[in-house]
């Protein structure tokens, strides 16, 4: 499809991955480029057929002009590099020219790459934890684990603003090992405290789950703490599992004869086929927080809510509502039949110190709204 939107005399090359270059000679004004750019991004709004499935592209495009960007290749290369890495910051699928500013951006994302390696060692990333309960009983079914930086001088910084940058640089692999080492040794620490039915759910990148470690860091994790796999949910988005499939299907799989649960995060949102759920041992579907949010405003999030409700129930999979703030949309849910609910509604993330005192309290009878709600 790339070549399809080249001239004669265009060189396009392949960097490595899913990074191409392409060489444009006598294109020198912005307006010749923009036409390029586009026509390359709207050949790629059909999607790419693959066997059965059909998979859908999302194009991060770059452009560095000589001279005015740089007078020699590599300059060059770096310029319409960092213009790439500024769509992938506002959202993917799209195009920009290099400025000079965005030097500007490459160093602060330089010096947060270099500060949160430091981070990993300094006990700065913490991990904390929200509940899901079940949505008639309101019991405590489990937490998801989370993780804040509490950056010495800039403060409390929330994942969306290093996570990017952790995966653009390969940290992602250490810091998802810090986080899975940190949550099993939490569990560890409560089952010996004697609450033994505590379920945690973790996240896992695309990057994480499509190293040639990812199984090996899971085990690894599990066995150090001494911990069945059943205390352990392992949450990706649907475009992580597409990315991949035969190499995606084999480590679900393994993790399944470990009796490690699979959750899909955020669904609703990526992928277009359904006709992944009957290949993954998937257990649980997490609806994404922006149906919820809308349920009884909006018709078509009621409607896509009503509709993943009846399709789970149909494959016999577990759900998770994600986002719950309202009693009205407890009820909703609950009148669906979705099992399990998770939300300010029944309380924020919170330190492993409050999260123990939670547990405690809920040995003893409490529900977890009246411990934890916001």
């Amino acid at each position: 499809r790339l070549e399809s939107c080249i001239r004669k005399g265009d060189t396009l090359a392949r960097f490595g991955g899913d990074e191409f270059a392409l060489i444009l000679p006598n294109v020198n004004q912005e307006e010749d480029a923009q036409i390029i750019a586009q026509k390359i991004l709207e050949v790629f709004k059909e999607p790419l057929r693959i066997e059965e499935h059909e998979l859908y592209v999302t194009l991060s495009i770059g452009i560095a002009l000589y001279p005015d960007s740089g007078d020699t290749i590599e300059a060059l290369i770096a310029s319409a590099d960092l213009a790439m890495y500024s769509v992938k910051g506002r959202g993917k699928n799209g195009y920009e020219f290099f400025h000079p500013s965005m030097n500007e951006a490459s160093n602060a994302r330089l010096n947060t790459e270099r500060e949160l390696r430091k981070a990993l060692t300094t006990d700065d990333i913490k991990g904390c934890y929200q509940p899901q309960v079940n949505a008639i009983t309101e019991k405590l079914v489990g937490f998801e684990a989370l993780i804040r930086w509490e950056h010495p001088t800039d403060g409390l910084i929330y994942p969306g603003d290093f996570i990017p940058i952790a995966e653009e640089t390969g940290l992602i692999l250490e810091l998802g090992r810090y986080v899975l080492d940190r949550a099993c040794g939490d569990v560890q620490k409560w089952r010996q405290e004697g609450m033994k039915n505590v379920r945690v759910s973790i996240n896992f990148s695309g990057v994480q789950v499509e190293h040639d470690t990812f199984i090996e860091d899971v085990l690894s994790a599990l066995h150090k703490h001494d911990l069945p796999g059943s205390v352990l949910e392992v949450e990706i988005t649907e475009n992580v599992i597409m990315n991949d499939m035969s190499s995606a299907i084999r480590k679900l799989r393994e993790l399944a004869t470990h009796d490690i649960k699979v959750a899909i995060d955020d669904f609703g949102t990526g992928y277009s086929s359904l006709s992944y759920l009957q290949q993954f041992p998937i257990n649980t579907l997490k609806i994404d927080k922006s149906f919820v949010s809308s349920i009884n405003e909006s018709e078509e999030a009621t409607s896509i809510v009503d509709a993943i409700v009846a399709m789970a129930k149909g494959l016999k999979l577990n759900l998770i509502a994600e986002g719950v703030e309202t009693d009205p949309q407890l009820e909703y849910l609950k009148n669906l039949g979705c099992e399990s609910i998770q939300g300010y509604l029944f309380g924020k993330a919170e330190g492993v110190e409050r999260t123990t005192e939670i547990l405690n309290c809920i040995e003893q009878g409490d529900l977890v709204r009246n411990l934890t709600a916001v």
